[in-house]
């Protein structure tokens, strides 16, 4: 029968119908009374630096409706904003623990650690929760002849220092300039950051020849990170006339003639991805399609720098490739061919014996893994982020499809990772490079189930109700050991009244453990320069299989 006009709305209602049916099985309904009782949840918030109060702030706490699972979008709760003095209060509240949502109005930053609260039936608890201001950025960025340049991209990289170790990590803020080329950052944290101004013109409009454009530049005019210059930000200030004066440069054009590994084309589903490879992650750096041009896939406009380009048969990566392309001011053009990636293999030892070997006991959960190196940035160049390989019933493991820069890391339950080697070498914690064809099967995994506790606890001069986040880190004395499984870190609050926290399935052996001053690092084991930095700092340790240890430390202040 051929449709009618008036069966399309009918199957519409029916499949509007069905999702409000689907919808209210996965939701409370918007009437379901949520938890009452007899506590009392008052509070201040309050600026960090003077006391004053914060006003119009909106502080929330999740309630869970009864008989709905404590499940994340099943929760619902109760807001209300600050008073003149800065005081909230929350009555007829159940017994609990609750965490405490904070969203102040401009001018000041969320709290970094969610502060919390634990009630008991009947009772009032009273706390405190301090807020730090915001500082920003303004600035021009300007062309070379001094002009404004509209609609470039404004990012900020954050810099820390720790006992004279220099680090940079992501800032997720950015912004564009205006048609006057400025630009203002705002609730940027107190402390160091270099500005990075970048800018990509529209796309052509069948216009022939070459164009000139901007190179990514760093404050104030440098065209490489290593000369930038370093921005202060003050708490509660705005750090002004932050100038760019970006470089121009003739943009280029990058032609890929690209085959899959048995020489033919690639088919329709293929796709091509250029992507900058800065020194440090810039939010605005955009990935860049290719568009198809017969069997060559073009890259228009493309500005001097060093590059990542991935070409892969479809989204589903089924074939590859992965290279590393420098850029200057000349058009480039380049043959690859894909590849099915890297297959590496080897056995798996636990405590000197081959897995698969009876023990006696339940079955190990083992697996060995690929992945990239911690702090990686850019495009994905394998199937999925971590290769996985489940060991059962044999001491053989195989990973398949491994391209780029690859860390190797070994699993047991309850145990710890002893070491990985390839023909006697230690590679554990080390990135390898794969082209996608090679064969290793002579990797082996060594795991332990014999491992040791340490729990630390670490004291601060600050008060209870204002402690510190601090980093706790435990690391292997031998620098050679400096890899999963021979080191750890988590981040504690400790006050006068002691942090405690207990770091688990460690490789027997010699330690070395400190707390310091948290600065937001964001993968601080990757740093051997780092962990050189504090060894000399750290407390020694010795932890023995089966015989928890205890110690206590304070937090080391560190100088620059």
């Amino acid at each position: 029968m051929t449709p009618g006009r008036g069966s399309v709305p009918i199957t519409i209602l029916i499949v509007l119908a069905l999702a409000r049916v689907a919808a209210a099985a996965q939701q409370p309904a918007d009437d379901q009374p949520l938890p009452t009782g007899s506590s009392r949840l008052t509070g201040r918030v309050i600026a960090e630096d003077n006391g004053q109060p914060v006003r119009r702030a909106s502080v929330s706490i999740p309630l869970t409706a009864p008989g709905t699972p404590p499940v994340f979008h099943h929760m619902t709760g109760r807001s209300v904003q600050t008073d003149a003095n800065g005081q909230f209060e929350f009555v007829n509240l159940p017994a609990g623990s609750y965490p405490i949502y904070v969203a102040p109005m401009s001018g000041f930053l969320r709290p970094r650690d969610t502060p919390g609260a634990t009630l008991v039936e009947g009772g009032t608890v009273h706390v405190t929760i301090r807020l730090v201001r915001a500082g920003a950025i303004e600035g021009r960025v300007l062309d070379e002849n001094g002009g404004a340049v509209l609609g470039a991209q404004v990012n900020v990289v954050r810099r820390a220092e720790i006992a004279g170790y220099a680090t940079t990590m992501s800032f997720p803020g950015s912004t564009t300039t205006n048609d006057l080329g400025d630009f203002r950052l705002a609730d940027v944290p107190a402390g160091e950051y270099y500005v990075a101004a970048m800018h990509t013109l529209p796309e052509r409009t069948n216009s022939p020849g070459s164009r000139i454009g901007y190179v990514t530049t760093y404050y104030h005019a440098s065209r490489t990170f290593g000369n930038a210059r370093v921005v202060k930000v003050r708490a509660g200030r705005d750090t002004k006339r932050i100038n760019v004066t970006m470089a121009s440069s003739r943009l280029v054009r990058v032609s890929v003639h690209a085959v899959s590994s048995t020489g033919a084309p690639l088919g329709r589903e293929a796709r091509l991805i250029l992507s900058r490879r800065d020194p440090v992650y810039l939010p605005s750096s955009r990935e860049r399609y290719a568009r198809a041009d017969r069997e060559t896939f073009v890259f228009d406009d493309v500005s001097p720098g060093e590059y990542s380009l991935l070409a892969a048969s479809s989204p589903r990566q089924e074939e590859a490739a992965y290279l590393n392309l420098t850029i200057d001011e000349t058009d480039v053009a380049l043959n690859v061919q894909t590849n099915t990636g890297a297959r590496v293999s080897g056995r798996v030892i636990v405590d000197g014996q081959p897995l698969g070997v009876d023990t006696g006991v339940m079955p190990l959960n083992v697996s060995v893994s690929a992945s990239p190196p911690a702090g990686h940035y850019g495009i994905s160049y394998t199937r999925e982020f971590m290769l996985l390989a489940n060991v059962r019933g044999t001491d053989r493991f195989e990973l398949a499809g491994l391209r780029g820069p690859m860390v190797l890391y070994g699993e047991i339950g309850l145990g710890a990772l002893v070491s990985i080697r390839r023909g006697g070498q230690e590679i554990a914690g080390k990135t390898l490079e794969f082209a996608g064809t090679e064969a290793i099967d002579d990797i082996v995994v060594e795991l332990t189930r014999k491992v040791a506790t340490l729990e630390v606890a670490v004291t601060s001069t600050k008060t209870p109700d204002d402690p510190e986040t601090v980093l706790l880190m435990l690391f292997a004395d031998d620098p050679s050991l400096w890899y999963p499984g021979h080191l750890q870190y988590t981040r504690m609050k400790t006050s006068r009244t002691p942090g405690r926290e207990r770091l688990i399935r460690m490789v027997p052996g010699r330690y070395r453990v400190i707390a310091i001053h948290d600065v937001d690092v964001n993968f601080p084991m990757k740093d051997r320069a780092l962990l050189e930095k504090l060894r000399p700092l750290a407390t020694p340790v010795t932890l023995v299989a089966g015989e928890p240890a205890e110690i206590t430390i304070g937090v080391t202040k560190l100088g620059r």
